[in-house]
């Protein structure tokens, strides 16, 4: 067994368990309190949850896209990432709990005003999907695979560096984990699947698309594997026996936020080529008022923060090689993501919205954001920050 192996152990409890305790807590109980606050508004319950409904599609997508890059990697084999792995693991099962009460805050709270098919007449001749009770239960259960799949995942890859896990095999788990990265990627693509099909294309009325879906993920993965640039950039330097983020790691995620830049513009493409081409008044109209009026400046952010920006960037060595200006496209890609999914929701729910209208709005949208990163920097503390074993294993010979 190599020295290096066993360069990190488990670190014990401390009083940071204590943060995430309260973290949690003040979730649950934000949640608790929003509820019949927000019942009792008598406002519409739509618009006044929008910018949550959208930073938690947003925060949700981007967390589950970080097991999902270590799925990706560890099947192709790559060795650069293998400094990622930890905390892009980690980030994923951190939102878990968000996951399930800001669902279930969504759910009882913007139902009514999200879902035009609840109030539709009988002679509307709705599909049995558009069904509340089977939208739950969809949803959580999508949910709970995803993230009891992941949970697996990651503990297998966290076992080889806990304490008292001298005897374990790297090899056997290196390809173990291989074996089980498919079944989490497709556990991604099916919870983003329906929450794409229920919270962004089911809200607008008489409007369906086959691409639609896959540009949801899509944009997700594309946006959490521009947010690993972070990972180097604010926890690198504080590991214990120093930073395994080096050049090669750079450059490494620059060239895979490339590829994905010029992917998600495909997948862009082949959606609003179809719609305009078509020219269907049902469908078009949608993508219209997104692009004009009051939503175009949110719109063209988007186009530049995820494809004029990076595909520009990107080209020049010198942004590839710089750790200051990847996070500046990091930053980009992110917003940009995050306005795409604030036109996916809200448009379709008002002509002219503005996005700090509600406090109780912001504050629970601040609150979701604060309490995911306080629990990623937790989970960092408690557990190893990198993948020692994977660091020091020495890849396979290659096939001749």
């Amino acid at each position: 067994m190599n020295s290096a192996q066993n360069e990190i152990r488990y670190l014990p409890p401390h009083s940071s368990s204590g943060i995430a305790r309260w973290a949690l807590s003040g979730l649950v109980a934000l949640f608790l309190v929003a509820v019949p606050v927000h019942g009792a508004s008598g406002e519409a319950g739509g618009s006044d949850l929008s910018l949550f409904i959208v930073s938690f599609l947003f925060l949700m997508g981007v967390s589950q896209a970080g097991v999902v890059f270590c799925a990706i990697t560890r099947m192709v084999r790559a060795q650069w990432s293998k400094p990622y792995h930890r905390l892009a693991e980690l980030s994923t099962m951190a939102f878990f709990p968000f996951a399930i009460l800001g669902f279930l805050l969504i759910y009882y709270q913007a139902s009514d005003d999200l879902f035009y098919w609840l109030s539709a007449s009988a002679d509307d001749h709705l599909s049995p999907w558009l069904n509340l009770d089977w939208l739950l239960i969809r949803n959580v259960s999508a949910l709970l695979l995803f993230y009891g799949v992941s949970y697996v995942y990651v503990m297998k890859a966290l076992r080889p560096d806990l304490e008292g896990a001298d005897g374990v095999d790297h090899r056997e788990v290196e390809q173990q984990l291989y074996v089980m990265s498919p079944v989490v990627v497709l556990c991604f693509v099916l919870v983003s699947t329906f929450f794409a099909w229920d919270y962004a294309m089911m809200i607008i009325p008489h409007w369906h698309s086959t691409v639609f879906p896959i540009f949801f993920w899509f944009g997700n993965l594309f946006a959490g594997t521009a947010a690993l640039i972070v990972f180097p950039a604010l926890l690198g330097r504080s590991a214990p026996t120093g930073s395994n983020f080096g050049p090669a790691q750079i450059r490494g995620l620059s060239m895979m936020v490339t590829a994905f830049t010029l992917i998600w513009l495909y997948m862009f493409w082949a959606q609003f080529f179809v719609i305009w081409f078509g020219n269907l008044p049902h469908e078009f109209e949608p993508l219209w008022r997104q692009m004009y009026g009051h939503y175009a400046p949110f719109y063209w952010t988007m186009m530049a923060g995820c494809f004029f920006i990076p595909f520009v960037a990107l080209i020049f060595a010198v942004i590839n090689r710089s750790l200051v200006a990847m996070c500046v496209v990091s930053f980009g890609v992110n917003l940009g993501i995050w306005i795409c999914k604030y036109l996916m929701v809200v448009p379709a729910l008002s002509p002219d919205a503005g996005v700090f209208n509600n406090a109780l709005d912001v504050g629970l949208t601040l609150g979701l954001l604060a309490g995911f990163v306080i629990v990623v920097v937790v989970l960092a503390k408690r557990a190893p920050m990198y993948s020692r074993w994977e660091l020091a294993l020495a890849p396979l010979p290659k096939r001749r």
